[in-house]
């Protein structure tokens, strides 16, 4: 591939990383020279162009793909073409694929040319470097729950992550409807964090003079579905501060056909280990909007409840396989609206 190839690939880069709304981006631009008689022109390798106060500026970038640091001549050059379009030197950029010299560095400073050292192409420096990438889905769901009536104690847990305080909104000792209900609406209004493991809860009555409460335990179990791909990074980092002044990544995942196979995660230990085998990882976390029980999803839909009403007319055990299916998509099915309790 030749020089001026490997240059189109860095300009068509850093072009692309500077394309936002209200600016003009042009690359390998020909401007006029001013003050020429034969009319000539140079050309610029990414212009960009916007308007303060209903006047034009122009910003030039020079873009160099080369196998060492630039030297000073490099500076020198872009310096002459700004002052020959009539582009301040002080609105010149000069992009480098693999740094600066020294004396480049000084003589940059000097005159106002910020530098910038493009991070992102591969060792031959004929394309951007490709790395593999994975986007999980996890769905989070109360998968068990171990509550204990106690004599009331007029007291809550500490504040913290895994701790949950709440009120019941009921006359007598609660049933196991209602407490499934008010765990239910904890869960969806995210009072529950939404965190893989245990969460100490404690619920209390809303009347004075009740006699008991609750305490015990969630636990929240994770099921994930990754999809395999790939991504690749953009930076443009500043060679005297050494800090990013630019980034753009672009990723691409694989086509999800057919339904996903879940594999459940039972600590966020476990999961980190699972997404980070990757240099880059997207999690997307999403509650499944209601809780599992030993007999069906609750609040329960029509539909599980004309199956255990069959199944306990029958004489027969209700449980969940027998009720549910083992669909998750299940979960977001229509429930029955009961009440809750307070937080």
């Amino acid at each position: 591939m030749t020089a001026k190839r490997k240059g189109k690939i860095l300009e068509d880069l850093v072009a692309m990383m500077h394309e936002v709304p209200g600016v003009v981006v042009e690359k390998r631009k020909k401007l006029p020279v001013l003050r020429s008689e034969k009319k000539r022109r140079r050309e610029v390798d990414v212009l960009i162009t916007s308007h303060v106060a209903g006047y034009p500026v122009r910003i030039a970038i020079g873009c160099k793909n080369e196998a060492k640091a630039l030297d000073t001549a490099a500076v020198d050059n872009f310096v002459r073409i700004l002052k020959e379009v009539g582009i301040p030197v002080q609105q010149g950029i000069l992009v480098s694929a693999k740094g600066y010299t020294r004396d480049a560095q000084d003589a940059a400073t000097l005159c106002g040319i910020r530098t910038l050292v493009f991070e992102g192409l591969n060792a031959d420096r004929l394309s951007q470097e490709i790395n593999t990438a994975i986007q999980s889905m996890v769905f989070l769901l109360i998968t068990q729950i171990n509550l204990n009536l106690l004599p009331y104690v007029d007291d809550s847990f500490d504040d913290g992550p895994q701790f949950v305080n709440a009120v019941l909104d009921t006359k007598g000792e609660p049933s196991a409807p209602e407490l499934f209900s008010c765990l239910w609406q904890l869960w969806v209004s995210g009072v529950i964090p939404a965190r893989i493991g245990d969460h100490i809860v404690n619920l209390k009555a809303k009347s004075a003079e009740a006699t008991w409460q609750v305490v015990g335990a969630v636990t929240v179990t994770g099921l994930i579905a990754s999809v395999p791909g790939t991504f690749s990074r953009s930076i443009l980092k500043n060679a005297e501060a050494g800090e990013i002044e630019r980034l753009r990544v672009t990723a691409k995942f694989g086509e999800i056909k057919g339904p996903l196979t879940l594999e459940p995660v039972n600590s966020e230990g476990a999961l980190s280990d699972i997404v980070h085998k990757e240099p880059m990882s997207l999690v997307t976390r999403v509650r499944v909007p209601r809780i599992m029980t030993s007999v069906s999803y609750w609040p329960p839909s029509d539909e599980a409840m004309k199956k255990a009403k069959a199944l306990f007319d029958a004489g027969k055990p209700v449980i969940f396989d027998d009720v549910e299916s083992s669909n998750l998509a299940d979960a977001w099915r229509i429930p029955i609206r009961l009440r809750g309790c307070v937080t």
